[in-house]
């Protein structure tokens, strides 16, 4: 009983924001090693009931009670039965897979983000809308430099620069064409969007670049990708044909009429993913040609291929601002944080593999994310001179 009275007192702590960092992780451990099951089940069903209507909670809940086997049948839910099939159902398709200790952790987190882990005496800002732009006569922009409006025309087409970080393409009075190619690049520690000639919409992630013509024909569409990209694909018709938009990267290239997606094709990543979020793409391999339908993600890899149901706001994180992490590797975790902060990161020979889950804004500074990380996870940091050493 007095381990009982305990708990409940921590689990109201936790929630008044009264809880020490050591009570938050005793808290923790007792959900972890599935102790006094049916009072933690309670304490969670009380507390996510209270937020109901925000479906961050309820995507929550449902991957703890997956997680915990917890009961989540009529009589003992979290909202009125007739509208849980419905929630759940959005759920299924937009839940952030985030287990109850790194939920703790990082709700935690947020209200005590002004402390700095112990090891970081200096900190590093988030990157930002960064980018070069390499115009056809070899002319080399870089954009976060460049004042707004229109920066040159290049084969018939005005190019111009927003305020929200994005270069747009227009028409202009020139009609003749060339077959110029442009070429957008982003550092590490950059983003940046474009608008092509055709009204498509590219979203670039860090250490990424595009290169596309000037100006389409009226044949096809044709782009060339390196890092990573979110497509949102303009419809184009030329003699009541579709014009196709391709996208080509090392190994594969996708084809698609008009539809959203994200295309993760990395070096250093253990191959090259491709999630669709809306409409239908057909991904060309050497050895295979396979039609994605939504929420389908195509890996290609070294040792084989991979289609699979997936959720895709944890592949479109860093389109949406954030760092979304659902039970993934650690060095897949890492390598995401150093391409974004422009670090490097060295890992103690004696770290045992592990999966970090949690979601953080990309606005954080890089010391507010590794405490993020400490808190979920079983290992620590410290950052000296642009690397983070992980021990």
């Amino acid at each position: 009983m007095n381990n009982q009275h305990h708990i409940v007192t921590l689990f109201e702590k936790y929630i008044a924001n009264d809880c020490t960092e050591h009570e938050v992780a005793a808290l923790i451990d007792i959900i972890r090693l599935g102790e006094h099951k049916d009072l933690i089940e309670a304490l969670l069903y009380r507390h996510f009931e209270e937020h109901a209507g925000e479906l961050q909670y309820q995507a929550v809940a449902e991957r703890v009670f997956e997680k915990l086997h917890l009961q989540t049948v009529p009589g003992k839910t979290i909202m009125p039965p007739a509208k849980r099939a419905y929630a759940f159902m959005k759920i299924a398709a937009a839940a952030v897979l985030i287990i109850v200790s790194a939920f703790m952790a990082y709700t935690y987190f947020l209200k005590e983000k002004d402390k700095i882990p112990a090891g970081i005496s200096q900190d590093i800002a988030p990157g930002g809308n960064r980018a070069t732009l390499i115009l056809s006569d070899g002319r080399q922009l870089t954009l976060n430099e460049i004042q707004l409006g229109n920066i040159t025309e290049e084969d018939g087409t005005i190019i111009k620069k927003s305020a929200d970080g994005q270069v747009a393409y227009f028409p202009g009075n020139n009609t003749k064409k060339h077959k110029g190619f442009n070429t957008i690049k982003t550092p590490k520690g950059g983003q940046y969007q474009v608008v092509l000639p055709d009204g498509s919409k590219v979203w670039l992630n860090a250490a990424s670049s595009l290169t596309y013509p000037a100006s389409f024909d009226n044949m096809e569409r044709r782009v060339q990708l390196a890092g990573e990209g979110y497509f949102e694909i303009a419809s184009k018709v030329y003699n009541k044909k579709r014009i196709p938009f391709i996208v080509e990267t090392g190994k594969q290239q996708i084809e698609v009429l008009g539809t959203r997606f994200n295309v993760n094709a990395y070096d250093d990543e253990t191959g090259i993913k491709t999630t669709l979020i809306e409409g239908k793409v057909k991904v060309i391999t050497e050895n295979e040609t396979v039609i994605l339908k939504p929420h389908q993600e195509f890996n290609l890899r070294s040792d084989g291929i991979n289609t699979q149901q997936v959720e895709v706001e944890a592949a479109i994180d860093w389109k949406n601002g954030d760092f979304i992490f659902a039970d993934e590797d650690i060095k897949s975790v890492m390598r995401k944080i150093a391409r974004w902060y422009n670090v490097e990161v060295v890992y103690d020979n004696t770290i045992s593999p592990e999966n970090l889950s949690g979601q953080i804004s990309r606005n954080r500074n890089l010391s507010e994310v590794l405490r993020m990380l400490e808190l979920s996870g079983n290992i620590r940091f410290t950052i000296d001179n642009g690397v983070i050493h992980i021990y």
